[in-house]
């Protein structure tokens, strides 16, 4: 705490402060009760901690403080979990004698933060006139009516110092701060039954192109809709879909990424006068689609996000629609994700791309082109789907939830633009001045489900449809079958939560916003939850609701299992360019790695074998007394959307056909597999096992209700 001790000092050093009906002696570490009946009863000793938190709430009156504040200025950036926030915040409610269900001192908003309520009053004092609140500090009465006197007027004077101070922050606050602007129109673009995505507007011919589906089985088709004379056409056909379509400067050709199965082409379709495709030409061939596509100014080239192999990240490249020459333009380091959206400015001098870095942040890097320089680099502390430049390219605009923000590129200014009261589900481009193409969609966007295991014959009345008004994933089965844990995300608030078949649910943790849970994982004995907050590994006690960190947030690690005893815990640490296997002891904390190029571990179902994937996806087979004697089982893909688990006699696990997913089992004895189809045209095959083999657990998208709309401000 030295860094806030010392910032504490300077602006309390000759400040008496009280709070309600609290004293505070900041030096001490202690409260004085002003109602106190005994002088015995009047002293409250604070721990230093506590008092740090009193000390910054006094500080930050009037204003919302958030657990990420609390994070940077009270625990000087020290990882804590939330519980550890509120253990502290309680302490000090219990000393000023809170109630926090009636509050009279410091008020909790969720989403906002911590507000103190009581009434605060700030006086200054001369050195050696502090108040002393030993006993026997006794003062002549002619002494007393001076220094009262003295008191009066100073409390007088700094009154009216508030008075100027507030009226100073107002004048700033209205006139020279940015603030949000109204939204003065929102009008309707589409209106389909069924969801429209990765949008574009030309503002020429007053056309938008767009991807829709009618439902979650369906294809994302290419459309194009003239806003002038309201006709819409469908510009594309067969099985295959297409993704962030964007119009050519004249606006005569539309540029499109086009998957089906696991092939993936760059295609540019040109246009007739009467809207309708007259010939569409493959400009580059790939497998994996990342959603990302921008011209180059004067229509000679494009950009877009590719990762030229499976452990390499996103990067940006520019590919020359004549010679089709293939140039990268970005080298990120951050693997899996890197650059995975990019967008040119108007005059095609700056590229804007967001580059996904560790801990739930993204970086906003604009780089000029002819120098090849970084103009800024500015780290956020959200994850933005997309970003899309002004019209003047004075900078960009980006949405988080349901708020745009816009970016000023010459201020390296990020402010908050425009607030809907509506479900914000991207922007894709300007349509004016003052104008945003956005999507619109329903909170529901995820369901938990469970479907039957097709390799079971006999018929399954009991699935049940786990749909919440939220956000939801990652979900496991409890001991009772009946009832799973998954993480929940409603209001923006990240939690994890049990939900049973009979309705109930209940709250095991919550964090602030930002925080991405990911990898749950239920252990039946211990009745603990394994996962992954930011990059950091966790266990948490179902029953004290205790949350346990095993790792920091400077470890990259993934795919998370318990053993079988649930005493330990394996996991896969990137170190360097590779690969480790560890093993950690949950209590000791002690780990110890195992294997080099492993990407994921389980033990069987008797404690006896390790079973773990290779950076090949080939899946081998080791007794747990050494791992030298392996054998391989099974090859698996190396995705993060799909998922493996074990039997006593089998090894499930799911395999992409580009957006449809098979269920493949293999015996552990034989070698024998059988495949069957589980998923069609979804993004995320992620599953888990109910005990009786006979069901599985799963995320699908709910069905899709999306719209384009234009935003006015």
């Amino acid at each position: 705490m030295n860094g806030n001790s010392v910032n504490r000092a300077i602006w309390l050093e000759d400040k008496q402060i009280t709070v309600g009906q609290f004293q505070i002696d900041f030096k001490k570490t202690r409260l004085y009760d002003n109602n106190a009946e005994s002088e015995a009863e009047r002293v409250i000793k604070l721990e230093p901690l506590t008092m740090e938190l009193l000390c910054y709430l006094v500080k930050r009156q009037g204003d919302y403080v958030s657990q990420k504040e609390l994070l940077d200025h009270v625990w000087d950036g020290r990882i804590v979990s939330d519980n550890a926030i509120r253990r502290v915040v309680k302490k000090l409610r219990d000393a000023l004698g809170d109630d926090v269900k009636s509050p009279t001192y410091i008020k909790t908003v969720p989403s906002k933060g911590y507000l103190l309520i009581a009434e605060v009053n700030i006086e200054t004092v001369t050195q050696g006139n502090g108040a002393d609140h030993t006993v026997g500090n006794i003062q002549s009465p002619d002494n007393k009516n001076i220094r009262k006197t003295i008191q009066n007027q100073a409390k007088y004077l700094f009154i009216l110092l508030i008075v100027i101070l507030i009226t100073c922050y107002v004048a700033y606050a209205y006139i020279l701060k940015p603030t949000k602007k109204e939204i003065q129109q929102i009008k309707a673009v589409t209106s389909m039954s069924g969801e429209e995505d990765w949008a574009d507007y030309h503002k020429e011919s007053d056309m938008v192109v767009y991807s829709h589906r009618k439902d979650v089985s369906g294809f994302f088709n290419l459309y194009i809709k003239s806003l002038s004379t309201n006709v819409t056409k469908r510009l594309s056909s067969g099985e295959a879909n297409y993704y962030s379509a964007k119009f050519s400067k004249n606006g005569k050709k539309i540029a499109a990424q086009k998957q089906k199965g696991n092939h993936a082409e760059l295609v540019i379709l040109s246009l007739d006068d009467a809207m309708d495709v007259s010939k569409e030409e493959v400009i580059y061939e790939y497998d994996t689609s990342q959603p990302n596509l921008s011209w180059a100014p004067d229509d000679s080239a494009l950009y877009f996000s590719l990762k030229k192999q499976s452990d390499y990240p996103n990067t940006i490249f520019k590919i020359d629609i004549n010679s089709k020459r293939l140039t990268q333009v970005t080298y990120p380091d951050f693997n899996p994700y890197g650059d995975y959206f990019s967008a040119i400015s108007g005059d095609g001098s700056r590229l804007g791309v967001l580059r996904y870095s560790n801990y739930q942040r993204t970086h906003l890097i604009i780089l000029e082109l002819a120098s090849g320089k970084v103009q800024s680099n500015t780290v956020l502390d959200f994850i933005p789907q997309n970003i899309v430049w002004d019209e003047s390219g004075s900078g960009l605009y980006l949405s988080n939830n349901n708020e745009i923000f816009f970016f000023n590129a010459q201020k390296n200014e990020l402010t908050p633009q425009v607030q809907t009261d509506f479900g914000l589900s991207s922007i894709y481009s300007t349509c004016g001045k003052h104008c945003l193409l956005v999507g619109k969609e329903e909170e529901n966007v995820r369901d938990i489900i469970e479907v039957k295991n097709p390799f079971f014959n006999n018929s399954i009345n009991n699935l049940f449809e786990f749909s919440l008004a939220g956000k939801e994933g990652h979900p496991d089965y409890l001991a009772d079958s009946n009832s799973i844990v998954f993480r929940y995300e409603y209001d923006n608030i990240p939690q994890i939560v049990t939900y049973s078949t009979s309705g109930k649910m209940e709250l095991l943790t919550e964090f602030t916003q930002h925080h991405n849970i990911s990898d749950l994982e239920y252990h039946p004995k211990h009745h603990s939850i394994l996962g992954i907050l930011d990059r950091q590994l966790f266990t948490l006690d179902i029953n004290s609701k205790q949350i346990h960190y095993l790792t920091t947030q400077l470890e990259n690690i993934q795919n998370p299992s318990w053993s079988n005893d649930g005493r330990s815990i394996y996991f896969s640490r990137k170190e360097g360019n590779q690969f480790w296997l560890i093993r950690q002891d949950v209590n000791s904390g002690k780990s110890e790695p195992l294997l080099s190029n492993v990407v994921s571990a389980k033990e069987d179902l008797k404690g006896q074998y390790l079973y773990y994937q290779r950076t090949d996806g080939q899946l081998y087979r080791a007794p747990l007394d050494t791992m030298k004697e392996s054998k391989p089982i099974a090859k698996l893909e190396l995705a993060s959307n799909i998922s493996w688990h074990l039997t006593s006699q089998y090894v499930y696990y799911s395999v992409s056909n580009g957006y449809k997913y098979d269920l493949v089992r293999t015996d552990l004895n034989s070698g024998k597999s059988e495949r069957a189809s589980l998923l069609k045209y979804a993004f995320y095959a992620k599953f888990q096992l109910h005990p009786s083999e006979q069901k599985l657990l799963l995320l699908q998208r709910a069905a899709p209700s999306t719209d384009l709309y234009n935003v006015y401000f």
